[in-house]
């Protein structure tokens, strides 16, 4: 049993005064005394959290014991320059060496200033594997498969520009971002390559070098042409970006409020992969965890972390422009919550959520660049009628449909089941006149995972031939691609798929029921539970 000591007495009462707001000179506000359900860090609440299930890491800042003073975000002199963020694949030289020198010049940093490229990288373990409680609560705070994903990256990254272009005096200077959604930056960008410059990252899987052409939906190396490699990442992002993503919560992750009742668990399509399947495709084989990319606790340490992000950034601005702002998020539980960060003028910032909303005021913008998977939306392996005549004499087939590997959705919810081999789920379809602005949605619920493997399954709705598999397909309706850890325990997770336009596109919306198959792509899915699957609606 541990004993508490004077300073974990100490570190408690700090903790507890951590956790009331605090106006910027330090003084308790009026606001402190109203219930607020809004996220925020105790950072005197700095703990060793887990990397991996076997790796205890310690990523807590020096000298966090202490409250330390902050300043309240402000947003940049709307007359400065527009910071503007380019594709990697399309800059030249001369910005490439004025990047190298600036990075070089933060990695040269000691590791006590916090705009090191040490301390930088740590702020992902940090807000990424619970090393932080929340305040007023000794709940972890967790950033990934929740409604902060988008803008807590956002914020991170933010930062870490500042701060490379003040090391250089460059106030224009903008990161750049892989536009791995696009043929052009399918690869990784050349510069990330040279041996001799400040992006070169030994942790890689090196059999994923250039020429090699990225997989958005990675699982194992496959003997995909660069061709249909393409092809096939334009289709998922499709699914991705915008018929899996036609809701809030779809896109953005679930909805995550203060305290351990509030805490959810549902990640957004776009974490799901290519997010999580392109950290994992990065890192590198010869590591238990794919280190660095392909863990939380590590990944922020390879230089091609920021480019990688800036993207995700870059989609979220796509996404919300495609719906012309209109599934913003307004609840001040989340505009209100917040984290904090090191400026460039080694302040430390409390910035909210509802100030990186938009990227305008925060300075910066993004080089368009064209979208060729909005064109992508796939066809039925099958003609429609064709195959609901299929599936109903499969039906028939009690032996075949009535199986292990085939069951009712009612079966499911009562006893759970492993997911170590396909398995499809007829589910009632609830089959009513939708109302406007309304999605159907698949929600694979319960899921526990055990393990610290990478995990990853497909979900495939009326599937007639498991050799017709691909996003290329009507029948995908999206993935579970999984990184154990992030801070969220043992809490279970929901997987939510939009699934109204595949449904019309099948000629199933009106249907009673349809089959919903899982099917397993990674050997870890043995560790894999699942509670059961539903419909439901969302608006």
């Amino acid at each position: 049993m541990r004993h508490c000591s004077c300073r974990d007495l100490t570190k408690m009462i700090l903790g507890k005064l951590e956790g009331w707001s605090l106006g910027k000179h330090g003084v308790i506000t009026e606001e402190s005394k109203r219930e607020t359900k809004s996220v925020g860090p105790n950072m005197t609440s700095c703990h060793p959290s887990y990397g991996r299930t076997d790796l205890l890491v310690d990523c807590c800042p020096p000298g966090f014991q202490s409250p330390l003073p902050f300043v309240d975000f402000q947003f940049p002199d709307p007359q400065s320059p527009l910071r503007i963020r380019r594709p990697v694949h399309a800059v030249d030289a001369d910005y490439i060496a004025k990047y190298d020198k600036a990075l070089s010049i933060m990695k040269s940093l000691p590791h006590h200033d916090p705009r090191s490229f040490s301390r930088q990288a740590n702020l992902h373990c940090l807000f990424c594997t619970g090393a932080y409680d929340q305040q007023n609560s000794n709940a972890p705070l967790s950033i990934h498969r929740t409604w902060f994903f988008f803008p807590w990256h956002r914020m991170m990254i933010y930062f870490h520009e500042r701060i490379l272009g003040s090391l250089i005096g460059d106030e224009t200077f903008a990161l750049p971002y892989w536009a791995w959604d696009i043929p052009q930056g399918m690869v990784i960008p050349d510069m990330y390559t040279n041996n001799s410059s400040s992006f070169y990252h030994t942790m890689r899987d090196v059999s994923h070098l250039p020429p090699q052409t990225a997989d958005l939906n990675y699982v194992s190396d496959t003997n995909l042409s660069p061709e249909d490699q393409i092809d096939l990442n334009l289709a998922f992002m499709y699914n991705q970006m915008v018929s899996g993503a036609r809701k809030t919560e779809l896109f953005m992750g679930c909805t995550y409020k203060a305290g351990k009742e509030g805490y959810c668990n549902g990640p957004g399509t776009i974490e799901l992969a290519p997010h999580n399947a392109l950290h994992t495709w990065i890192g590198s084989s010869l590591n238990p965890g794919r280190e660095d990319m392909g863990k939380f606790y590590s990944a922020a340490k390879d230089p091609i972390f920021y480019a990688h992000h800036a993207n995700i950034d870059r989609l979220w601005e796509v996404w919300r422009e495609a719906h012309k702002q209109q599934l913003d998020i307004k609840d001040p539980d989340w505009l209100d919550s917040f984290f904090y960060f090191y400026d460039e003028n080694l302040r430390l910032v409390r910035v909210k959520v509802g100030d990186v909303v938009d990227t305008i005021k925060l300075g910066y913008s993004y080089e368009q660049v064209h979208r060729p998977w909005l064109n992508m939306r796939p066809k039925p392996s099958y003609p429609p009628k064709l195959a609901r005549q299929m599936l109903k004499t499969k039906e028939k087939n009690k032996l075949e449909m009535l199986s292990r590997t085939h069951v009712s959705s009612s079966e499911l919810d009562t006893h759970g089941r492993a997911l170590d081999a396909s398995l499809t789920v007829k589910v009632r379809n609830h089959w009513r006149k939708k109302e406007k602005e309304e999605e159907k949605v698949i929600v694979v619920h319960g899921l526990e995972v055990k393990g610290d493997a990478y995990v990853k399954f497909d979900v495939y709705v009326n599937l007639i031939d498991q050799f017709k598999i691909s996003p290329k397909f009507r029948e995908f309706a999206g993935t579970f691609a999984h990184i154990p850890g992030g801070g969220a325990g043992k809490r279970k997770i929901d997987l939510k798929l939009g699934v109204s336009e595949l449904l019309e596109d099948l000629e199933a919306d009106e249907d009673e029921s349809i089959w919903v198959t899982l099917l397993p792509t990674t050997p870890s899915c043995s560790n894999v539970t699942i509670g059961g699957v539903r419909m439901q609606y969302i608006k």
